[in-house]
């Protein structure tokens, strides 16, 4: 299977997933991302959130030690992000000793009166390298699934939908746009056993799956992803993870129901939780991502990404709590 080119970029936008999440220092323990955010699965000018998140992470790294390896990333998405303008993290030293290192970071960005809105907090723990470890263990997949070779990508997956007329132009259309930042970045391919490898991530929305006799909270998605353009730092590594792993979580309960953005009144993350098990291991090799939601109630939901190196290896996850809320209803008018 050929591999698909990534998107074209215009003199504004980073080419490669290590440019976009790129930071530069701008004063003590303050650093400014290179380039502005930019969306996906959003039509208003709303920035992804992995973007801030990536930059976030990255400006956390370059305050640490080499040899400290990231745990831990925990935070909260406080106020939307516009792609108009690049972010500033301010990094606060928390803890500093010859095993930890914890840091806050504060991101925030301009606004056009001239204020500044702060964004996202998020708290990020190191652990010096080297550690021996009494126990080495990690859970594997809820199901099993095919190898990338065996994979079709969303392209791929898509272009055959729609002509066994399962999925129209439109909406392929619709959906290579809204998601056209992931696709420049990373190599993906979706697993025929997943829900979102059949039913396009919830755009083909009568098309029937292989879980549908489930209960919504043992579906799963999966694909597998590499970065496509080399990282050549672990803060590179770190920060990519954390981009890619907030991809699809806030609507997977709706591509898991036979839905899509389009069914919901509002759907975004509100709160995340990132662990990282593993010292060893790059996103230029294939990794697989599943997904599953775990409960929903009150207008949240929360939903966790896991993702394995080939060796079956528990890499990381993320963990959210989304905001998932239906349509208000109208009113009629006497």
């Amino acid at each position: 299977m050929s591999p698909v080119s990534s998107p074209p970029t215009t003199p504004t936008q980073a080419r490669t997933l290590a440019e976009h999440i790129s930071v530069e220092q701008i004063g003590p323990n303050v650093f400014q991302s290179r380039y502005k955010p930019e969306k996906m699965g959003n039509a208003a000018n709303i920035a992804y959130g992995g973007c801030a998140l990536g930059v976030a992470v990255n400006a956390a790294c370059q305050t640490v030690p080499s040899q400290y390896l990231l745990y831990s990333v925990t935070g909260q998405f406080l106020a939307p992000v516009s792609t108009e303008r690049t972010l500033t993290c301010s990094v606060r030293r928390l803890r500093d000793t010859r095993t930890f290192a914890t840091r806050q970071v504060e991101i925030t960005q301009a606004q056009t009166d001239k204020t500044t809105r702060l964004c996202m907090i998020i708290l990020a723990d190191f652990q010096k390298e080297g550690e021996r470890a009494m126990l080495s263990y990690s859970t594997p997949p809820d199901r099993t699934y095919s190898p990338p070779e065996a994979c079709r990508t969303p392209q791929e997956i898509g272009t055959d939908m729609v002509k066994r007329g399962v999925l129209t132009e439109e909406a392929f259309s619709q959906y290579t746009t809204l998601f056209s930042l992931i696709a420049r970045f990373f190599e993906t391919r979706q697993t025929p056993e997943g829900v979102s490898g059949q039913n396009f991530n919830g755009m083909a929305k009568a098309h029937p799956t292989g879980q549908d006799a489930l209960p919504l909270t043992a579906r799963t998605s999966a694909d597998w992803l590499r970065v496509r353009h080399p990282m050549h730092r672990r803060s590179e590594e770190y920060a990519g993870l954390a981009f890619v792993l907030d991809a699809f979580l806030s609507f997977l309960p709706l591509a898991h129901s036979g839905m899509f953005l389009d069914d919901a009144g509002a759907c975004a993350s509100l709160d995340f939780s990132m662990r990282v098990f593993a010292a060893e291991w790059g996103l230029e090799n294939w990794h697989l991502r599943e997904l599953k939601t775990v409960a929903g109630a009150d207008g949240r939901t929360y939903t966790e990404a896991r993702m394995w190196d080939r060796g079956g290896r528990l890499v990381a996850n993320m963990t959210q709590q989304c905001i998932l809320r239906p349509k208000r209803e109208l009113k009629a008018v006497l």
